[in-house]
């Protein structure tokens, strides 16, 4: 090896060690927006130029990430999609990280939120509820179906026990004093740390080390760069939940399947599906291992809605809705039949 050989490995070698040693900082939002609310559990974000009508309520998963994955990036956005194929408004929850003064919060807290969002956003909304959300979503809309013109789930879990689904798998091997012991260490709060080494463990080959080799033989190749830097800051940039959010999650949902059977009572309310007459569209990923389809597709014998539009594009979990080329090429389509659906529900009610 040339003295010149051996200088460019040693600073490839502190370039890599640099990459991977460097803090990950809080993702930012690629689209301009304000705050229209702030509550102790949320952000209300607005993506409308001061605009009105035709408001879009994006909610995003509560699973130890940034909710910004709305907002991804230039070209791997929502908001910019729906703004471009001519919504009008778009709002987003950020969801909190959870700090101690906030462990016994429950679903029925994040529910009360999700309401005081749509007050404020003052009119009816086109519900889109991503991964997690799209359950919290689902229990808002059987709850309130008069708040909400059509309802779009992407990527999420329903039927918890349908598919095979790897998170639902895990859940159901681990016994609840382990989860227990998870918010325990957190004092009432669990650490968004232990979510994400959950996720990673899901496909460790990949994440413990193909990550890391490809990242060290693409060091000078700057798109790949600017790529893993973005996906590195949101993917290790983590939130904490609240523990008896997190736990009443666990065992009502994956645990028990209880909101496919119609047994989950929120705020003193029984959450019946059947309540949901509203225009529905469910987006699956085909090589989604998180959330098969089934857990999603399900949904459909448990409603009422007249109209429901079942799509599966050509994606793993999150790629459902953040995949450059599902972005470009199916959400167009998903925002013009929102609009269809809103227009309708406004002659509906003018006539």
């Amino acid at each position: 090896m040339s003295l010149f050989e051996g200088m460019d490995q040693y600073n490839r070698s502190c370039k890599y060690v640099s990459e991977v040693c460097t803090p990950v900082s809080q993702p930012l939002w690629t689209t301009p927006n304000t705050i229209k609310l702030e509550l102790k559990n949320v952000i209300l974000r607005e993506f409308s130029a001061g605009k009105s009508g035709n408001a879009i309520f994006i909610i995003p998963p509560q699973a130890g990430h940034h909710s910004s994955i709305a907002d991804y990036d230039t070209g791997q956005s929502l908001v910019e999609a729906a703004l471009q194929s001519g919504v009008h408004s778009v709002y987003v929850a950020e969801w909190k990280t959870a700090t101690p003064d906030r462990k016994n919060e429950t679903i029925d807290s994040f529910i009360i939120s999700m309401k005081e969002c749509i007050q404020a956003i003052g009119s009816k909304v086109s519900l889109i509820g991503l991964c997690q959300g799209g359950w919290q979503s689902a229990i808002y809309t059987a709850l309130y179906p008069e708040d909400v013109n059509s309802l779009v789930l992407a990527g999420a879990p329903i039927d918890f026990h349908a598919g095979n689904g790897m998170i639902s798998r895990y859940a159901g091997l681990y016994p609840m004093t382990f989860f227990k012991s998870m918010v325990a260490m957190g004092n009432g709060v669990l650490d968004g740390r232990f979510l994400l080494t959950g996720f990673k463990m899901l496909n460790p080959l990949e994440r413990f080390y193909s990550d890391y080799v490809n990242l060290y033989l693409n060091l000078h190749d700057e798109a790949y760069m600017r790529r893993f830097r973005k996906f590195r800051e949101w993917y290790e940039y983590t939130l904490n939940l609240p523990g008896a959010f997190y736990l009443q999650v666990v065992r009502e949902l994956f645990k028990e399947n209880n909101l496919i059977h119609g047994q989950v009572k929120i705020l003193d309310r029984q959450v019946d599906l059947k309540r949901i007459e509203n225009p529905l569209i469910l987006v699956a990923g085909d090589k989604d291992e998180i959330t098969p389809e089934a857990q999603l597709f399900n949904m459909e014998h448990c409603v009422s809605s007249q109209s429901i539009t079942k799509l599966i594009v050509p994606a793993g979990h999150i790629g459902v809705f953040m995949s450059k080329k599902v972005v470009e090429k199916y959400w167009p389509g998903i925002f013009e039949t929102i609009r269809a659906h809103s227009c309708e529900a406004i002659r509906e009610q003018a006539a």
